[in-house]
Formats: C-alpha cells, structure tokens, sequence
C-alpha cells in the first residue's frame, strides 16, 4: 500500500486475559488483539458484530486463516473448538461506527485482506471463501479498498511482517523497453500514477487493460493511486502488469515482463497509456 502514517490509540487493559484493543481513527476501525487460550474471555457486548479476523500461528510456518462473520466472537469461538489451522493468537476487526459492516462489506474485505496477505513472501493463506464478494457498486468498493491500509496496519501491529514488493515504487528509467512520448530527461520521469489521481488526470476506480504477446489483462486504479490486480494493490505499474500478464500462467520458466507506464491503457485496449497522461502532466507543470 502506498506509504503513510496510520494513526491509532491503543488501549492495553491490566488484566492480561483480556484483549488488546487498538482504534485506528482515520478509518473508524476497532481491533482486537488476543491468545487462543483467552478466546473466552472476548466481551459479548463487544465482539458479536460483523467484521473480519485473522488467525496466526507461532510454529515459524507463515501460515495464517483469514475469514469474515456477522458474529466475530461467535465465529473464534468455533475455531477454538474446531480449528482449520493451530492458531494461537488472533485479531478481530469491526468497524467502530453505528452502523458498523454489511455481510457485503466483509464479504468484500475478506477477499481482498486475503489477496494482500497471500502476495507476501512467508506467508500462506488458509480462507474458508476463496473469491471476494462482488455484489456491491464500485463506489463502495473504492471506499472499503480505502480501509486496507489501517487493516493491514493492524495485522502489523500483531507482529506479521506485511512487506510485499507489491509495495515498492518503481525506477522506470531501469525497466526494460521503457519509452517516452516525449524527448524530456528521464529525471522527469518520477510522476507517480498517485500524482496522476492527485491531479485529477486518472479517476480512483478507471479500469486500466494491457495486451502484450498474446496476453490480456485488466486492473483498477485505487483510491490510494495504485493498481489493483487479482485483489492486490500495486504501488508501480510495471510490477502490476507484469503480475497480470504472468497470473495463472504455467511455465515459469518464461515470465513475461513489461513497462506498465506504456503497456496499461485507460478504459480500453485502444485508450491513453499512462505515459502520456504523465507526460501530459509535467507539461502542464512547466508550462
């Protein structure tokens, strides 16, 4: 996810069976943080609301469960008698309005904590639904997409290493077949696909297509100006492409790579590269 500070007040209670609970305001998000042995002691009036968890193990394997219920509290609390997986501590994640989650909400959210986890190297992913729930408009999706940074924060703050290259800008001037519409200096080249939203060049939620040797793809610009493939959100476009254009893909043995600035094309195969909107940008600036 794009670099940024999430603030959260965490409350660390002197009872040491109950759980910890952090609050992570910018996305009213209350988590709670717990041992396996001290499921029990999760409060009813608390913790029996829709949301999503994670369940993680402390053998070395990496491996985690990801899941959503309407009744959290209820839902650990069959995992504790029969579990998918030898978890021993968990965190809970509801959110902290009136209103709270849908079953739409979380059905979303699920898929997509699930995605963000299973990119990162170390980690494997056990999930009881294996597609995300598709159900709601874009618009909400863009604005849940938005709760993945303090989600993923959280699952941080419980002590999972969340690095992903996933994450990393890019250098373009170093990608290979990399080109310019223009004849600037490739130190110009450092317009980030964020600046373009931040400028109102490129929409959050515009889907973004490629085509190269005979593979297609397709992405969507999140709110945070990275590309969302398959459920992960991509800080550089060439890592982006080049993870759609390998998806699924059997022989390893030929990965394709590509320069996303010039392969991913604005709402059709035939639309603007991302190139020439930012190209289009440090023109307007210096002008």
């Amino acid at each position: 996810m794009s670099a940024q500070v999430v603030a959260v007040n965490v409350q660390i209670p002197a009872l040491t069976t109950a759980p910890i609970v952090a609050d992570f305001i910018a996305h009213a998000l209350r988590v709670g943080y717990f041992n396996r042995r001290d499921v029990k002691n999760l409060p009813k009036d608390e913790w029996n609301e829709p949301g999503v968890y994670v369940l993680m193990t402390t053998d070395g394997s990496g491996v985690v469960y990801v899941g959503k219920s309407v009744d959290l509290r209820a839902r650990v609390l069959n995992h504790d008698h029969n579990p998918r997986i030898d978890w021993q501590r968990a965190l809970l994640c509801k959110r902290d309005t009136s209103h709270g989650f849908t079953s739409a909400d979380i059905g979303y959210l699920e898929g997509r904590l699930a995605s963000e986890l299973g990119a990162i190297a170390g980690i494997t992913v056990e999930q009881g639904k294996e597609d995300r729930d598709r159900t709601l408009p874009p618009h909400m999706e863009l604005s849940l997409d938005e709760l993945l940074s303090s989600i993923l924060a959280a699952v941080r703050l419980a002590g999972l290493d969340t690095f992903k290259e996933a994450d990393l800008p890019e250098d373009d001037v170093a990608v290979e077949g990399a080109v310019s519409t223009s004849p600037r200096p490739p130190t110009d080249k450092r317009v980030s696909l964020a600046d373009l939203v931040a400028a109102g060049l490129i929409n959050a939620g515009t889907e973004l297509y490629l085509s190269q040797g005979g593979t297609t793809a397709n992405g969507t610009v999140s709110t945070q100006g990275e590309i969302l493939v398959d459920g992960v959100a991509y800080a550089a476009p060439s890592r982006a492409a080049q993870n759609a254009l390998n998806s699924g893909r059997d022989d390893a043995s030929k990965v394709l790579s590509s320069n996303g600035w010039v392969t991913w094309r604005v709402g059709s195969l035939t639309g603007p590269t991302l190139d020439s909107l930012r190209d289009q940008m440090v023109t307007d600036g210096t002008d």
